[in-house]
């Protein structure tokens, strides 16, 4: 009898065994709930807009958004008297193959403010750098580079180990007097490599540097990253160490990208104030090839989205001239996204209407400003 019982509980079991196993393998097989556009904040996204960071000395990037933060102490002024210790905040706007902007700010003490643009020849040959701002200075300093780049000729002798000719922009007295107050240096030489912490993001990350030593014995730690060279640290004139943010290229980009994206998840439509083009071009500008960037990580996720791109110009200019720059600017987009994104041409189309759309009357250089956009129209 207590045989037939557990026989009997035996089959049970083994019967909701198999019930449950095949409620589970149909489940299994149910096709996933899906909308036309996901939702990114459902997937989990890695830090740096989208990447995954393995090599923070080669993976930060000299961008727009980028911000570089000079830690100095025993700080001096142009005339090489001590200031103090005190934060120098640069804020890159433009960078490229026409140089690097970049607007400064310096904290108390030292209070100054300015914005700096830096030649492409002097990126590529010079061996001078700058560390000295005069107060609310703009200006492009010609023949010199800086701390947030060093050229890149300067770059290649100091990891070959290369003796190199080098100055610095100081004292004035050199200039004024035309005689030394202080040594300074006339070369350097790159002495191998060294590892040190660089805060990124706000957290210390170890990087490599080419340590570079002056023939008057001064030192700077210099960024093992040929497209970034940036000197992290330095000992002389005054001492320095560097921290980054928005440091891997996907700053403001992100957030124009991601407000992009929501648009079009709510509406099927997005327009972008902030994908701009070189003047009276359809080049685009550094900035909003940093847009596009981004936005590709949301959209080359979703397959049946397809996009119409819109120019859209002010009323400065010929009805005509504009109707061909908006189409030449809607194609300059069309095409980055697909060149340099990835993207599939089928998914893109590109259409310019000149100023025959307005958003605002262009009355105004506000209006107007607001009138020159990109829309992204979802069509299927």
């Amino acid at each position: 009898m207590i045989t037939v019982y557990k026989l009997l509980l035996l089959t049970v079991l083994a019967a909701l065994l198999f019930f449950t196993s095949a409620e589970a393998q149909v489940t299994s097989k149910l096709p996933p709930k899906k909308t036309i556009i996901d939702d990114p904040s459902d997937k989990a996204a890695p830090a740096g807009g989208g990447k995954v960071i393995t090599d923070p000395t080669t993976q930060v990037v000299l961008a727009p958004g980028l911000e570089v933060t000079f830690h100095i102490f025993d700080g001096l002024d142009t005339q090489w008297k001590l200031v103090g210790n005190y934060d120098f905040v640069a804020r890159i706007e433009e960078a490229g193959r026409d140089g690097f902007i970049y607007d400064w700010q310096m904290g108390e003490p030292a209070d100054a403010s300015g914005s700096r643009r830096v030649e492409p020849g002097d990126v590529h040959q010079s061996r001078k750098v700058s560390l000295f701002y005069p107060k609310h200075e703009t200006t492009t300093l010609v023949g010199y580079t800086n701390a947030i780049r060093i050229s890149d000729a300067l770059f290649k002798d100091l990891k070959a180990g290369r003796r190199s000719e080098f100055s610095l922009d100081g004292p004035e007295s050199v200039m004024i007097l035309h005689q030394e107050s202080v040594p300074v240096p006339h070369y350097i030489k790159g002495d191998g490599e060294e590892t040190i912490n660089m805060r990124i993001e706000g957290k210390d990350e170890p990087v490599r540097c080419i340590k570079a030593t002056c023939d008057n014995g001064w030192n700077y730690w210099v960024l093992d990253n040929p497209r970034f060279p940036l000197m992290v640290q330095g000992n002389a004139p005054f001492r320095w160490v560097t921290s980054l943010t928005h440091a891997y290229g996907e700053s403001d980009a992100t957030k124009e990208a991601k407000h992009i994206f929501d648009q079009l998840k709510d509406g099927g439509v997005a327009t972008s104030y902030l994908i701009l083009f070189d003047f009276d071009s359809a080049q685009l500008r550094d900035s909003s090839k940093a847009i596009l960037r981004s936005l590709s990580h949301y959209i080359t996720g979703e397959p049946k989205l397809k996009l119409q791109v819109e120019g859209h110009t002010c009323t400065i200019g010929s009805s005509n001239y504009n109707m061909s720059l908006s189409q030449r600017r809607a194609e300059s987009v069309t095409r980055y996204l697909v060149q340099n994104c990835g993207m599939s041409a089928a998914r893109l189309k590109s259409v310019g209407f000149g100023f025959t759309r307005p958003e605002k009357p262009n009355t105004n250089e506000v209006n107007r400003a607001r009138n020159r956009r990109v829309i992204f129209r979802q069509f299927s």
